[in-house]
């Protein structure tokens, strides 16, 4: 499965951002089977095997670097990130939660600022205002006698991916980092709770159903495990800021599937605030191609989160 010339990363690239589009409907799908906590304790020790099994059959380095990094990231990475995911996408629309899942990087930019001292500038101001607008339309002030807990569970999940991705930099700044490694490591310990809740709780028996046995395979080893086995070597023949231009496709790819397959239906506010978001995204796209090289980019999360 190695990305061995740059074309294959592009067509890999390609591939992957199919994957996690599709990811987001299969994950509505397995949850009609099961409760979102068990289901996250299911797909994340799952994939922590893959992730663990690939690491030892590499020969990379066992030992976690940091303790402390991976702590405190794999609760807001793991724990946050996918637990709220999970949380909105059961409760709601896969594509809705996919979208404002995806304003990772405009907390990214305001998280970094006082962490990282990467100061907001210009244009980023401007995706900033635009993405603001877009979270207040998507919530959709008219709707607001409705039930917005879905949808704050995605905001949170997009919040917690991004402070996740700024604790990272922020310890790879001073330190070398194995991706592999560190994203394995966080993502056991960030289970923990949810094997945690999932044995102390009286959740609702999973039904284990072909479908779901197939989804969970789907979302755990293909779009998690592999998905980030893959993009680790994408990374390796494409700059960063181009692999993550996908953060465009992925969201699109998982609204069009959700409306297939779900028929989920937006409001009128609701798409002119994806409008904005999309608008908002396309203007980090632009300044982060005037940036100077080796400059962070916004753009580019160190691990995928929920993009898979």
């Amino acid at each position: 499965m190695r990305v061995r010339s740059r074309q294959g990363a592009y067509a890999a690239l390609a591939l992957l951002t199919l994957l996690w589009g599709a990811n987001w409907v299969v994950m509505k799908l397995a949850m009609q089977f099961a409760h979102p906590m068990v289901f996250n304790a299911q797909r994340t020790l799952l994939a922590v095997v893959v992730l663990f099994g690939t690491l030892i059959a590499r020969g990379g380095p066992l030992r976690p670097p940091s303790w402390t990094a991976i702590g405190i990231t794999a609760l807001l990475q793991t724990t946050l990130n996918m637990g709220a995911t999970t949380m909105a996408v059961a409760a709601g629309g896969a594509g809705r939660t996919s979208v404002l899942v995806y304003t990772m990087p405009f907390w990214t930019l305001l998280l970094a600022w006082p962490i990282l001292h990467e100061r907001v500038r210009g244009l980023q101001w401007v995706a900033i205002a635009l993405a603001i607008a877009g979270l207040t339309l998507v919530v959709d002030p008219s709707a607001w006698r409705s039930d917005l807990t879905p949808k704050l569970w995605a905001i949170l999940s997009g919040f917690g991916w991004a402070a996740g991705t700024v604790c990272m930099r922020y310890f790879a700044r001073d330190h070398a980092v194995d991706l592999l490694n560190f994203t394995a490591w966080q993502m056991a310990i960030g289970s923990i709770p949810f094997m945690v809740v999932a044995l102390a709780l009286d959740f609702p028996p999973t039904q284990w159903h072909a479908t779901f046995v197939l989804a969970g395979l789907y979302t755990s080893v293909v779009a998690t495990a592999i998905g980030f086995l893959v993009w680790i070597d994408i990374l390796r023949w494409l700059p960063a800021g181009t692999a993550s231009l996908n953060m465009f496709a992925v969201p699109v790819i998982a609204l069009l599937s959700s409306m297939a397959v779900f028929g989920e239906h937006l409001s009128p506010f609701e798409w002119a605030g994806i409008a904005c978001i999309g608008a908002g995204l396309g203007v980090l796209a632009f300044g982060a191609r005037r940036t100077r090289p080796g400059a962070a980019n916004v753009l580019a999360p160190t691990t995928p989160g929920e993009g898979g």
